[in-house]
């Protein structure tokens, strides 16, 4: 009686792996059909920028979405030739924090036309070309913004000031955003008899301490110095400590990072309150935008606001929550 073969001649073997080597192609094939990629230009690389890309990056694995994020340094040229690149690509999708809101136009036009769908994050393209050329823009009320910390001022000044007071201003206004959070400071500080004395441009640490040391060497009697973004803050900080101001001149501002957050739970209570951006709310609101893009589906409405949240030395629950978020 013959007994039935056993294991598989050369030629079965050869037919199996090759049809394993196919089921894991299409496999593989499958996989990229379901990921999207992104490509995400930032300004600066750290600070705010920094916790949006790693917010970002996190919310994306968890929906098939991968992202290829290039600092542009605030660069249009730099700009174009990262988006460019990412044209060429045949990236899915472009997430944009424009450089400027008329010089980058033509870069974000290209993509558009060519059919990449862009959403810009924290800064855009001036009207009409935002809507016409990106399908959303998420980020935060900047008037807003500038509201919240003005009036906060407005409070300490009435509070500790008899109502009175001068103040400084540390600016980014070359950006269109930090325009409208300077509305809203003076909007704030108006509640107030608040005699602005200085205002100068200084919003990256390095360059910015020295501009606000100047500013507190020429004006000792500031009582209030205001910062438009985290690294004003610092620089804030830091001028008043090297001046031998601390205890007369105190702080406020606009953004959050780490360092921001030590500062306001120092007990020289410098830094009294800022207001941040909360870029992890962006980036979850970037993902749900480019989820439903991928499904088919449009935005809903073109301008995603997100709210500011504020952050107070007196209040120190949610700057310790920050940190431990945060903090490596």
């Amino acid at each position: 009686m013959n007994r039935p073969a056993i294991g598989a001649g050369p030629r079965s073997l050869t037919a199996l792996a090759a049809a394993l080597l196919l089921l894991l192609s299409a496999c593989a094939a499958s996989a990229e059909e379901n990921t999207t990629t992104a490509c995400v230009t930032t300004l600066f690389p750290a600070g705010t920028f920094a916790e949006f890309a790693d917010a970002l990056t996190a919310e994306g694995e968890r929906h098939d979405i991968t992202f290829d994020i290039q600092d542009v340094g605030s660069d249009p040229g730099r700009e174009y030739e990262v988006l460019a690149a990412c044209d060429t690509r045949q990236a899915d999708i472009a997430i944009v924090s424009a450089v400027s809101p008329t010089g980058s136009l033509a870069t974000l036009r290209r993509l558009h036309d060519r059919g990449t769908p862009v959403i810009c994050y924290n800064t855009c393209l001036a009207p009409p070309h935002d809507e016409a050329e990106t399908t959303a823009f998420v980020t935060n009320d900047q008037r807003e913004l500038g509201l919240s910390t003005g009036s906060a001022a407005a409070d300490y000044i009435r509070e500790h000031l008899g109502g009175s007071a001068r103040v400084g201003y540390l600016t980014c206004e070359t950006y269109e955003v930090c325009q409208e959070r300077r509305e809203g400071l003076d909007a704030g500080l108006a509640e107030v008899d608040a005699d602005i004395v200085a205002s100068q441009e200084g919003f990256a640490v390095e360059r910015a301490t020295p501009v606000a040391t100047s500013m507190l060497a020429a004006h000792p009697d500031i009582d209030v110095l205001i910062a438009q973004n985290e690294d004003g803050v610092i620089a804030a900080a830091n001028a008043v400590r090297a001046r031998g101001l601390t205890g007369r001149t105190v702080v406020f501002g606009i953004g959050m990072n780490p360092t921001v957050g030590e500062l306001l739970l120092s007990d020289d209570g410098t830094v009294r309150m800022t207001t941040g951006q909360d870029p992890a709310s962006w980036a979850a609101e970037v993902v749900e935008i480019t989820v439903a893009l991928r499904e088919g589906r449009r935005p809903a409405t073109y301008l995603h606001n997100i709210p500011g949240p504020r952050f107070r030395h007196d209040d120190p629950g949610p700057v310790q929550q920050y940190l431990a978020l945060h903090s490596e």
